[in-house]
Protein backbone atom coordinates (compact mmCIF):
# COMPACT_ATOMS: atom_id res chain seq x y z
CA UNK A 1 0.00 0.00 0.00
CA UNK A 2 1.63 3.78 -1.00
CA UNK A 3 0.24 6.41 1.03
CA UNK A 4 0.17 9.02 -1.04
CA UNK A 5 -1.50 12.19 0.89
CA UNK A 6 -2.22 12.69 4.29
CA UNK A 7 -3.97 16.63 4.94
CA UNK A 8 -6.64 18.10 6.50
CA UNK A 9 -7.80 14.49 7.70
CA UNK A 10 -7.90 13.53 3.58
CA UNK A 11 -6.05 10.43 3.30
CA UNK A 12 -5.27 8.43 -0.16
CA UNK A 13 -3.70 5.28 -0.68
CA UNK A 14 -2.65 3.51 -3.56
CA UNK A 15 -2.65 -0.13 -3.81
CA UNK A 16 -4.63 -0.86 -0.88
CA UNK A 17 -5.40 -4.26 -2.02
CA UNK A 18 -2.78 -6.88 -2.79
CA UNK A 19 -3.68 -7.84 -6.27
CA UNK A 20 -5.04 -11.69 -6.33
CA UNK A 21 -7.80 -9.74 -3.29
CA UNK A 22 -8.40 -6.56 -5.83
CA UNK A 23 -8.49 -9.28 -8.64
CA UNK A 24 -10.97 -11.36 -7.11
CA UNK A 25 -13.93 -8.15 -5.94
CA UNK A 26 -13.13 -6.76 -9.12
CA UNK A 27 -14.11 -9.25 -11.23
CA UNK A 28 -17.11 -10.12 -9.04
CA UNK A 29 -18.47 -6.96 -8.99
CA UNK A 30 -18.53 -6.13 -12.33
CA UNK A 31 -19.40 -10.15 -13.74
CA UNK A 32 -22.62 -9.33 -15.58
CA UNK A 33 -24.64 -11.59 -13.29
CA UNK A 34 -23.88 -8.91 -10.25
CA UNK A 35 -27.33 -7.65 -9.01
CA UNK A 36 -27.32 -3.70 -9.63
CA UNK A 37 -30.56 -1.85 -8.79
CA UNK A 38 -31.10 1.96 -10.51
CA UNK A 39 -31.74 4.64 -7.91
CA UNK A 40 -33.34 7.88 -9.49
CA UNK A 41 -30.62 10.36 -7.95
CA UNK A 42 -26.89 10.37 -7.37
CA UNK A 43 -26.04 11.79 -4.06
CA UNK A 44 -29.04 12.03 -2.03
CA UNK A 45 -33.59 11.91 -1.99
CA UNK A 46 -33.83 15.69 -2.49
CA UNK A 47 -31.30 15.88 -5.78
CA UNK A 48 -32.83 17.54 -9.16
CA UNK A 49 -34.32 14.35 -10.53
CA UNK A 50 -34.55 16.02 -14.06
CA UNK A 51 -31.32 16.54 -14.71
CA UNK A 52 -29.86 13.52 -12.43
CA UNK A 53 -28.93 10.86 -14.79
CA UNK A 54 -29.16 8.46 -11.21
CA UNK A 55 -26.84 5.76 -10.99
CA UNK A 56 -27.18 2.14 -10.27
CA UNK A 57 -26.17 1.04 -6.96
CA UNK A 58 -26.01 -2.43 -4.07
CA UNK A 59 -26.18 -1.68 -0.82
CA UNK A 60 -24.03 -4.65 1.25
CA UNK A 61 -24.52 -3.24 4.66
CA UNK A 62 -26.79 -1.09 6.55
CA UNK A 63 -28.57 -0.30 10.53
CA UNK A 64 -25.83 -2.49 11.69
CA UNK A 65 -26.79 -5.50 9.39
CA UNK A 66 -25.62 -7.07 5.74
CA UNK A 67 -28.00 -6.98 3.28
CA UNK A 68 -26.06 -8.71 0.71
CA UNK A 69 -23.94 -11.90 0.68
CA UNK A 70 -21.48 -10.47 -0.99
CA UNK A 71 -20.16 -8.91 1.78
CA UNK A 72 -17.61 -11.37 2.04
CA UNK A 73 -15.89 -10.11 -0.77
CA UNK A 74 -15.21 -6.36 0.71
CA UNK A 75 -13.45 -8.03 3.62
CA UNK A 76 -9.86 -7.77 2.57
CA UNK A 77 -10.97 -4.18 2.66
CA UNK A 78 -12.61 -4.00 6.29
CA UNK A 79 -10.11 -5.86 7.46
CA UNK A 80 -7.58 -2.84 6.72
CA UNK A 81 -9.88 -0.44 8.03
CA UNK A 82 -9.40 0.87 11.77
CA UNK A 83 -13.35 0.86 13.11
CA UNK A 84 -15.21 0.32 15.66
CA UNK A 85 -18.80 0.31 14.09
CA UNK A 86 -19.44 -0.21 10.40
CA UNK A 87 -22.35 1.80 10.11
CA UNK A 88 -22.51 1.20 5.95
CA UNK A 89 -21.29 -0.07 3.22
CA UNK A 90 -22.40 0.45 -0.71
CA UNK A 91 -21.37 0.05 -4.06
CA UNK A 92 -21.81 2.31 -6.59
CA UNK A 93 -22.17 2.22 -10.73
CA UNK A 94 -22.06 5.01 -13.16
CA UNK A 95 -22.57 4.22 -16.64
CA UNK A 96 -20.38 6.41 -19.46
CA UNK A 97 -21.96 9.84 -20.07
CA UNK A 98 -21.15 12.15 -22.77
CA UNK A 99 -20.54 14.88 -20.39
CA UNK A 100 -19.54 14.56 -17.19
CA UNK A 101 -22.23 14.89 -14.27
CA UNK A 102 -21.55 16.89 -10.98
CA UNK A 103 -23.70 15.17 -7.73
CA UNK A 104 -24.52 17.50 -5.67
CA UNK A 105 -22.24 18.03 -3.05
CA UNK A 106 -23.38 15.87 0.43
CA UNK A 107 -22.74 13.98 3.27
CA UNK A 108 -23.38 9.95 2.73
CA UNK A 109 -25.41 10.26 6.00
CA UNK A 110 -27.60 13.06 4.60
CA UNK A 111 -30.81 11.75 4.97
CA UNK A 112 -30.45 9.73 8.26
CA UNK A 113 -29.47 13.00 9.44
CA UNK A 114 -31.91 14.96 8.63
CA UNK A 115 -34.63 12.47 10.14
CA UNK A 116 -32.75 12.33 13.47
CA UNK A 117 -31.61 9.46 12.44
CA UNK A 118 -27.94 9.49 13.49
CA UNK A 119 -26.89 12.57 15.50
CA UNK A 120 -24.70 14.84 13.86
CA UNK A 121 -21.83 14.39 16.75
CA UNK A 122 -21.34 11.04 15.38
CA UNK A 123 -21.46 11.46 11.86
CA UNK A 124 -18.47 14.34 13.23
CA UNK A 125 -16.63 11.50 14.89
CA UNK A 126 -17.17 9.13 11.68
CA UNK A 127 -15.20 8.34 8.69
CA UNK A 128 -16.12 7.94 5.06
CA UNK A 129 -13.81 5.91 2.48
CA UNK A 130 -14.13 5.23 -0.91
CA UNK A 131 -12.40 2.42 -3.09
CA UNK A 132 -12.19 2.82 -6.69
CA UNK A 133 -12.51 -0.30 -8.56
CA UNK A 134 -11.70 1.07 -11.72
CA UNK A 135 -9.44 3.28 -13.48
CA UNK A 136 -11.67 6.29 -15.65
CA UNK A 137 -11.84 10.04 -15.87
CA UNK A 138 -14.20 10.19 -13.32
CA UNK A 139 -13.58 11.80 -9.61
CA UNK A 140 -14.28 12.48 -6.30
CA UNK A 141 -14.50 15.80 -5.44
CA UNK A 142 -14.16 17.34 -1.74
CA UNK A 143 -15.90 20.73 -0.89
CA UNK A 144 -12.57 22.23 -0.20
CA UNK A 145 -11.21 21.57 -3.79
CA UNK A 146 -9.72 18.65 -3.35
CA UNK A 147 -10.40 15.88 -6.29
CA UNK A 148 -9.37 12.48 -6.08
CA UNK A 149 -9.10 10.54 -9.47
CA UNK A 150 -10.62 7.29 -10.35
CA UNK A 151 -8.02 4.82 -10.00
CA UNK A 152 -8.54 1.30 -9.29
CA UNK A 153 -7.35 -0.31 -6.06
CA UNK A 154 -6.94 3.29 -4.65
CA UNK A 155 -8.93 3.95 -0.96
CA UNK A 156 -9.45 7.69 0.13
CA UNK A 157 -10.62 8.50 3.85
CA UNK A 158 -11.81 11.44 5.31
CA UNK A 159 -13.77 12.68 8.12
CA UNK A 160 -17.97 11.77 7.04
CA UNK A 161 -18.79 15.66 7.79
CA UNK A 162 -16.68 16.28 4.65
CA UNK A 163 -18.85 17.17 1.78
CA UNK A 164 -18.30 15.72 -1.25
CA UNK A 165 -19.56 14.83 -4.50
CA UNK A 166 -18.86 12.03 -7.32
CA UNK A 167 -18.30 13.27 -11.24
CA UNK A 168 -19.00 10.69 -13.48
CA UNK A 169 -17.05 9.55 -16.40
CA UNK A 170 -16.82 10.29 -20.34
CA UNK A 171 -13.86 7.55 -21.11
CA UNK A 172 -14.68 4.50 -19.76
CA UNK A 173 -18.14 2.80 -19.98
CA UNK A 174 -18.37 2.55 -15.66
CA UNK A 175 -17.46 4.19 -12.69
CA UNK A 176 -17.83 1.12 -9.92
CA UNK A 177 -16.80 2.61 -6.18
CA UNK A 178 -17.38 1.23 -3.10
CA UNK A 179 -18.10 3.38 -0.07
CA UNK A 180 -17.74 2.93 3.29
CA UNK A 181 -19.42 4.52 6.80
CA UNK A 182 -17.43 3.74 10.05
CA UNK A 183 -16.73 5.07 13.29
CA UNK A 184 -13.37 4.60 14.28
Amino acid sequence: MIEKKKENGVSIQDNFLVEKEFATLRDVVIDPTFPWYFQKTKSHPKEDRSISPGQFTHMIYAAGAPYSHYDSYLAPILEQLDFAILTKIKLNLNPRLPEPFYSDFHIDHQGSLEKGNIPEDIIARSTTSIFYIDTNNGYTELEDGTIVKSVANRLVSFPSNTKHRGVTQTDEQTRVVANFNYLK
